[in-house]
């Protein structure tokens, strides 16, 4: 514990506390030190903010994913049922009234050598 001077009439010494010799210079630390802070919280509020937008953005392209699946879906059912043979062959059958050629009608292609050349 520090020892103080007891108060006498014949004692003259007080303890007195003594100020800083210039006041601003306090004031201008604690300024720079609030200037910090304020700049950090800001870069904290901003990363924040980056972040929700990011999510709302990923957020977003999921649900266009899903419906974009959900959309190619029965296209590619239906390309799988309209690629089978059988059924191309009802198709033509029927709509377009298309039948297999006669053994007449068949011709063979021949490849010749001499049209390869050129």
């Amino acid at each position: 514990m520090k020892d103080f001077s007891t108060p006498s009439p014949n004692n003259k010494r007080r303890l007195v506390r003594k100020k800083r010799e210039d006041p601003n210079v306090s004031s201008f630390w604690f300024i720079v030190t609030l200037a910090i802070l304020f700049i950090v919280a800001l870069l904290f509020v901003q990363q924040r903010i980056d972040y929700t937008r990011t999510e709302k953005k990923v957020r977003r392209l999921m649900i266009e994913k899903r419906q974009v699946i959900s959309s190619i879906l029965p296209l590619k059912l239906e390309e799988r049922y309209l690629t089978r043979l059988s059924n191309i062959e009802k198709t033509a059958r029927n709509s377009i009234y298309l039948r297999r050629p006669r053994a007449k009608q068949i011709k063979p292609i021949i490849k010749n050598s001499s049209s390869e050349e050129q």
